[in-house]
């Protein structure tokens, strides 16, 4: 029995849906019989789906080493938070560190989150598509935007805005209000899938 099994890349030629089936297959069989596996892949959503420890490397560097749920939510860099999953990245000013809390200006919003060991001053947002929430009419403490483009998917809407902070890429589950391209909507930010990384 092997101590090691090394998986390169094993699903890459399979459709969406067999990938996902043979993926569960995999987990399981690794799960059960107990051996280590060291699993290669470029898919992002594989890496989350098959792991208990991912290693992100960027040039041959090992860029961070964690779970999957700390690699996505808690990304090291600027380049695990877009490598692992989608981020939209945008430049924000950390005004005040109190504990492990930082109070954090982008755009006109400020947001209370996690310090992650940052001092004051430039920091970069990482934000995933889905913590973006749009609204058709303005309310307080929201940001107007413009609907670049619009995509239905059956289960979600894909956007793309123009916004304050650059252009935004966004996920909403609300299929049922559409919100037309070339309109204009309101944004702000869910407590979850927001996180500060290093500027660099």
């Amino acid at each position: 029995e092997p101590e090691v099994l090394l998986f390169d890349e094993p699903l890459s030629n399979l459709d969406a849906k067999l990938r996902r089936h043979v993926r569960e297959e995999v987990r399981e069989l690794q799960q059960k019989l107990g051996i280590t596996a060291v699993y290669v892949t470029h898919d992002q959503e594989e890496a989350l789906a098959v792991s208990d420890r991912i290693i992100v490397m960027n040039e041959a560097v090992i860029a961070q080493i964690g779970t999957p749920r700390d690699l996505y939510e808690l990304p090291a860099s600027r380049f695990v938070a877009d490598f692992i999953g989608d981020a939209n990245l945008a430049p924000a000013v950390i005004e005040g560190v109190e504990g492990d809390r930082a109070m954090v200006s982008v755009a006109g919003l400020r947001l209370d989150l996690k310090a992650r060991g940052l001092a004051a001053g430039d920091a970069m947002l990482a934000i995933r598509p889905r913590a973006i929430q749009l609204h058709g009419e303005q309310a307080q403490g929201v940001l107007q935007v413009t609907i670049d483009k619009a995509a239905y998917l059956g289960s979600h809407m894909e956007y793309e805005l123009k916004t304050p902070l650059g252009d935004l890429f966004v996920i909403d589950p609300h299929v049922d209000r559409p919100l037309a391209a070339g309109s204009d909507a309101w944004m702000d930010l869910a407590p979850r899938g927001v996180t500060l990384v290093p500027p660099d």
